[in-house]
């Protein structure tokens, strides 16, 4: 099932009245994308738009700082994409930017694979290649 009919399932479960707000802020969401600089594209999101108040939120203080110094812009730029925006409110969420996600670990070498290297450097002439050959190999083997 693609995201566009499991949206329109779920729409037509709502009442009437979320859907079409939900389908709003959607449809606010991809014109504040379009008139954002590409710095800001796609690390803002709409939060409400109420009386003409449109209430962002960016990932973190130097964003927001940023979009702020733009808010005139940007109103004129929704505007022009038929959005009703007369003022613009900028929070910070820390929680929409990504998760952090530690370095998966990558097993090494195979000792095989070692062996070979370590006879292929011992059978060079010295120069640069045999000179990084020994760093990948002091690298992987740092105890010898």
């Amino acid at each position: 099932m693609s995201a566009e009919s499991l949206g329109d399932l779920l729409a037509r479960q709502m009442p009437a009245g979320v859907a079409t707000r939900a389908q709003a802020l959607l449809k606010l969401q991809a014109a504040l994308d379009r008139a954002l600089p590409a710095a800001l594209a796609g690390h803002v999101r709409v939060r409400t738009l109420d009386a003409g108040l449109l209430s962002l939120a960016c990932a973190s203080g130097a964003q927001a700082s940023r979009l702020k110094q733009q808010t005139d812009s940007l109103i004129a730029a929704l505007a022009s994409r038929g959005a009703a925006v007369d003022s613009v409110r900028v929070s910070v969420d820390p929680a929409l930017l990504a998760p952090y996600a530690p370095p998966a670990d990558k097993p090494g070498l195979p000792p095989a694979a070692l062996d070979g290297l370590a006879q292929l450097e011992t059978g060079m002439e010295e120069g640069p290649l045999k000179d990084a050959l020994a760093r990948l190999l002091r690298h992987h083997r740092p105890g010898r």
